[in-house]
């Protein structure tokens, strides 16, 4: 059925699925139906290759699967049995698909495609037919109801197939219903890319209607059907769940990328700061991308995410989307720059701090959630950290007083840990109202309460720089933490985020601050970072090899003899290399809040370059 070559579980004992509905058939001969159905759907998926892509060298692999499925039916029934007659038929069903198919292109209808999804079945449909037949016809109904059943499930899948074939079939000129109906939408000259029309395909809402019959076609198939415990239903339901999955991932990408577009086109006054005076042309063009996504309102620094109510979120809606966090390490880096190249830049960092204010939780804890929108998500202390950092260094501690000192009594009062951490999740201990128990509950099922080492170390530096003396306790506490936690080979491990030198540049940052104390731990970390550099001056591994140089070089930063190294001048040289034409180095994976959902950011990982580039 489909053209990728792509063969679902269920294909290799198709006729098992339908053996509730025919127990007295044997379960050894089920097996041998199996595996004849099998070859010769392996064979079928041959021969498509054949008449599609002319890929005449896969005849000979045709003919051995047929001949072996031949033989396996053929120690079922013998020769004279009506099962051969059947079988003909089928054979011949499935030809005139073949035909049919082609004559979509020029006389199509949705009855004559819903026809070929079924003929092109003929072969699936043998199942039923050679159960029915070891049967002795006991049951005609219950036959007729599962032949309607798996045709509705053929169009289905068939629908699913197209969607998902969608390139694959454009380029081949193979029919496409998904293909088709946007050709009466849209002039494909207009689009040369193929990926461009695919996302037009979504766009123009196509795809969802698409996607929507598919879902209808399952629920058909399922309705013909009594029982809910046959193999035939479960992989109904299965298919049903996955064209499902696939349609609200589908739709939030498309979601995103509206929302993503509204925010570069929204209009706002605010200017950035000037910069017009650094000599060094690698950091002016690096600011002027910077400066260009604050202009488009930093829409590829937000992070989206989709939270659906299928997965127990139950908020106004489903798209939430936010830079609090991230707004915050991009203006520490910011910060720094400032201080370099003294830049006049107060009025921007006061409005910068105002935009915080606004986005203080309006509960009893105050304090910053990751999605404030969320409202299983909590407010936590990497956001709390990072944000205090901000109103310190750009000299308004006054804010920490105001709007921070409620959640940092709260997290180090109840939060902390008998070995010296800090829980990530700002939750009061006891009394906990109706909403922070279910993100307690969250925290326990979906999160992970921590405490997280990386989070910690941001925190209590936060904490250093507000007011070391009052926190002394808790600073020296967690500093115990962060050494107990530090790996054999010096580097420290993160929770929520990508590679190992995030997590080890935030501790050895806290570390740091005790220029006579912990030396053996730094100078362990010394070692792991001049002994896990790549050969091209780089740190890390693929996927995040510009992030990874960048925090190993802040962390060698707290090494000033370090610092006039061939190695630490070969990372610079990496970084400056792979610097892009407009100033940006690219996007990599950085947090990673949700399993294959990681986040990343250009702009990011731009200014995180620029701050160890300094």
């Amino acid at each position: 059925m489909s053209r990728k070559f792509k063969s679902p579980d269920f294909y290799e004992t198709y006729p098992a699925l339908f053996h509730n509905y025919y127990p007295m058939v044997k379960t050894k001969t089920v097996n041998q139906l199996s595996d004849a159905g099998f070859a010769f759907y392996r064979s079928v998926l041959n021969l498509d290759a054949i008449i599609d892509n002319r890929e005449v060298q896969r005849i000979f692999t045709v003919l051995e699967l047929q001949e072996y499925a031949i033989k396996k039916l053929s120690s079922v029934y013998p020769e004279e049995h009506n099962f051969w007659n059947v079988w003909n038929c089928r054979k011949k069903e499935y030809q005139e698909a073949i035909f049919l198919e082609k004559e979509l292109f020029v006389n199509f209808s949705e009855q004559k495609y819903i026809e070929v999804a079924d003929k092109k079945s003929a072969f699936g449909k043998i199942a039923i037919d050679s159960l029915f037949e070891l049967s002795e016809n006991s049951d005609k109904k219950l036959y007729e109801n599962l032949i309607e059943s798996h045709k509705y499930f053929s169009l289905g899948f068939q629908i699913y197939d197209d969607i998902e074939d969608f390139n694959e079939d454009f380029i081949g000129k193979q029919f496409n219903i998904a293909v088709h109906e946007l050709s009466k939408k849209v002039d494909f000259e207009k689009y040369p890319d193929v990926g461009m029309l695919k996302k037009v395909f979504y766009v123009t809402g196509l795809g969802f209607t698409l996607l929507q019959k598919s879902l209808d076609s399952f629920q058909k198939a399922k309705s013909f059907l009594e029982d809910e415990e046959s193999g035939w239903y479960k992989t109904i339901e299965e298919m049903q769940n996955a064209v499902s999955t696939y349609y609200e991932t589908t739709f939030a990408y498309i979601e995103i990328l509206k929302k993503k577009n509204e925010l570069k086109n929204k209009p706002h006054k605010r200017i950035f700061f000037d910069y017009s005076e650094i000599s060094r042309q690698e950091i002016k063009n690096g600011l002027a991308f910077i400066e260009k996504e604050f202009s488009e309102n930093y829409a590829e620094l937000q992070h989206f995410m989709w939270l659906s109510k299928k997965d127990g979120f139950d908020n106004e809606k489903q798209l939430h989307y936010s830079d609090t966090f991230q707004r915050a390490m991009l203006n520490d880096c910011l910060l720094h720059l400032s201080e370099k190249f003294h830049l006049k830049t107060d009025l921007f960092f006061k409005e910068e701090n105002n935009y915080f204010l606004k986005r203080v939780n309006k509960d009893e804890i105050g304090a910053w959630s990751y999605f404030s929108t969320v409202k299983e998500i909590a407010a936590d202390i990497d956001d709390l950290g990072q944000i205090m950092q901000q109103f310190i260094i750009s000299r308004h501690n006054h804010l920490v007083d105001e709007y921070c000192a409620k959640a940092i009594s709260i997290s180090i009062e109840d939060r902390s840990t008998e070995n010296g951490g800090i829980e990530t999740w700002i939750i009061p201990k006891n009394d906990l109202t109706k909403l922070q128990n279910k993100q307690d509950h969250f925290n326990s099922s979906k999160w992970g309460k921590g405490p997280d080492v990386e989070v910690v170390a941001n925190f209590l530096y936060a904490l250093f720089l507000y007011d070391a003396e009052t926190y002394f306790s808790a600073i020296k506490k967690g500093v115990d933490y962060l050494i107990s936690e530090q790996n054999i080979d010096g580097h420290w491990e993160s929770r929520w985020y990508y590679g190992k030198y995030y997590g080890t540049y935030v501790c050895l940052r806290l570390l740091n601050c005790f220029p006579k104390e912990f030396f053996e731990t730094k100078q362990k970390s010394l070692n792991f970072l001049k002994t896990s550099q790549n050969e091209n001056g780089s740190f890390g591994s693929e996927e995040n090899l510009i992030m990874s140089t960048s925090f190993a070089r802040l962390s060698l930063n707290f090494f000033p003899s370090e610092n006039s190294t061939i190695n630490f001048r070969n990372s610079e040289r990496f970084l400056l290399n792979n610097q892009l034409i407009d100033g940006s180095w690219k996007a990599e994976n950085f947090i990673r809040p949700k399993t294959n959902e990681p986040y990343k950011s250009k702009t990011l990982t731009t200014a995180f370059v620029l701050k160890s580039l300094i």
